[in-house]
């Protein structure tokens, strides 16, 4: 049975951190980041359909894993980001400190769709995380590719998808690996919901974890 932990308020909410079992071992730990909007100060609910869609992702890992990648997924306080805000931000770093605490020594990944991805990208270079998995990610400027160096990267996009940039990520995915970083793109033939080929997303993300995370 999962537990929660509750995060710091801010924007008038809190965050939710859904955490692993904990009567069973731990190998390594996924932290799950979900989407959202690019403005918006309402609170997150647990049934939104992009917390939702990463209860499936982490289902897919725990079960591709064996249960080996333990799997945490993180309720944003708020829906946005919201600017300078960088709200979701917050409430990762905070995750990904709490996992730090949890699980001393173990790896950490961080596997984030659409704003999520963002997320994930933008705390690539955070003390524990060793693997980063975008799904779909938005990426709204040429991140300084240095943080990925030392890292483990996937990049999944849907051809089709018309919210986030498949082009800006293979953009990135190239820049990554011009500078010799560990990179890996994936291109599917769906949108951005992931619900097309979703068993296609949550293979191409077990696998990339279990050759990152457990060898």
């Amino acid at each position: 049975m999962s537990r929660f932990e509750v995060g710091p308020a801010h924007d008038g909410a809190h965050p939710f951190l859904a955490l692993p079992d904990g009567r069973r071992e731990v190998e390594a730990v996924a932290l799950l980041l979900h989407g959202g909007a690019e403005q918006g100060m309402q609170p997150t609910t647990k049934h939104s359909p992009p917390v939702l869609r990463m209860v499936a992702v982490g289902r897919g890992i725990e079960r591709g894993t064996g249960g080996r990648v333990a799997v945490a997924t993180l309720r944003d306080a708020v829906r946005g980001y919201n600017d300078e805000a960088r709200s979701p931000v917050v409430d990762a770093r905070w995750a990904v400190s709490r996992l730090r605490e949890l699980y001393p020594g173990r790896p950490v990944a961080l596997v984030g769709h659409s704003m999520g991805g963002r997320v994930a990208l933008e705390l690539a270079g955070e003390d524990g995380v060793t693997s980063v998995v975008g799904l779909a990610p938005w990426i709204p400027e040429q991140y300084d590719v240095s943080p990925f160096l030392t890292r483990h990267t996937l990049l999944l996009h849907g051809s089709k998808d018309f919210v986030t940039s498949p082009r800006e990520t293979a953009e990135l995915a190239e820049r990554i690996s011009a500078a010799g970083g560990d990179v890996r793109i994936v291109l599917l033939p769906d949108w951005h919901a992931m619900l097309l080929q979703a068993r296609a997303w949550h293979r191409h993300t077990t696998k990339f974890l279990q050759e990152t995370l457990l060898s």
